[in-house]
């Protein structure tokens, strides 16, 4: 993989040119958070850019639709969720796994017995809108990188962010040109936890890799429910 060099001037410069962060730029990480409040927000923002370091940049919490989200840039070759979580600890706030639907591309990180492998990852591969594109050991983990449907508009740009309503917005598969699903039809963390289960695994947390110019990460829908649980398991 090739060196990519921090440039903090990218970052402002992609807020204030619409042009420059639809052609290229870092990519954006969203996670919906609770427990948030305007007062709370910069306090949350700074003890996350204070625990993942200088190679994460925008770093900021924002509503959407009532939720609050924490967002940021980041140029680096890994950020987990387990990992956002311990810099968010302290503030009074929380992710709540059951209310995470993911979009974008994701890499679990799922502890799971070794003859049990192969069998689960065939059951992600059926799940709707999830398309496996690679599994391997890493260490005792096993990591599988999923790409889903992403947002059809640009959501990169923080000026964009309360203009468009997640719970309004369409998502479309890579080489699609229609929408495939809205946010309600995204897998969820709890039915890939699920699935997980069956298999004697456990998922672990996930990560998410540098995908050059991406949105990436999870948006809030109700917690999981009956119906949203059999929508992601396997066709």
């Amino acid at each position: 993989m090739f060196r990519r060099f921090f440039v903090p001037g990218l970052v402002a410069a992609a807020l204030l040119t619409p042009a420059l962060a639809r052609a290229g730029g870092l990519p954006m990480l969203y996670l919906p958070i609770d427990g948030a409040s305007a007062k709370s927000a910069d306090a949350c923002a700074q003890s996350v850019l204070a625990t993942l370091g200088n190679e994460i940049d925008g770093v900021s919490l924002k509503q959407n639709g009532g939720q609050w989200y924490l967002m940021f840039y980041f140029n680096r070759d890994r950020v987990r969720l387990a990992d956002i979580e311990a810099a968010l600890k302290g503030n009074s706030v929380t992710v709540r796994h059951d209310k995470l639907r993911l979009f974008g591309d994701v890499i679990l990180e799922i502890n799971v017995p070794e003859a049990s492998a192969d069998k689960l990852v065939a059951a992600l591969k059926s799940v709707k809108h999830v398309s496996v594109e690679d599994s391997k050991r890493e260490n005792d983990t096993l990591l599988v990188t999923l790409k889903l449907p992403a947002p059809e508009n640009d959501i990169r740009r923080v000026p964009d962010f309360s203009q468009i309503s997640f719970q309004k917005e369409t998502f479309r598969s890579e080489g699609t040109a229609a929408p495939v699903a809205n946010l309600g039809e995204l897998p969820t963390y709890e039915s890939l936890r699920k699935i997980a289960e069956q298999y004697d695994a456990k998922l672990e947390g996930l990560r998410w890799n540098y995908w050059h110019c991406r949105s990436l990460g999870c948006l809030a829908g109700p917690s999981t429910d009956r119906k949203s649980a059999q929508a992601a398991q396997p066709r």
